[in-house]
């Protein structure tokens, strides 16, 4: 019994990085806070696309209502 066939687990198990836990976590954190950055940026691109088509004239007030919806003004 020289050879035994490996578990799917054990061969998974295997092919991981050899990481800390913390390095694992960072990792994650980072991912998290980028995809929060571009769903983010995805919304604001939406509203504003939404602004444009649907008014033919440009107000700052409603300029300035979408940015202060969007965490940002310029006063």
């Amino acid at each position: 019994m020289a050879y035994e066939k490996q578990d799917w687990k054990d061969t998974l198990q295997t092919a991981k990085p050899k990481r800390s836990r913390q390095d694992d976590s960072d990792n994650q954190r980072s991912k998290k806070k980028l995809a929060a950055l571009h769903y983010k940026r995805r919304k604001l691109e939406k509203d504003v696309r939404n602004y444009i088509n649907n008014n033919k004239h440009i107000s700052s007030e409603e300029i300035d209502k979408l940015g202060i919806r969007h965490g940002f003004y310029f006063g």
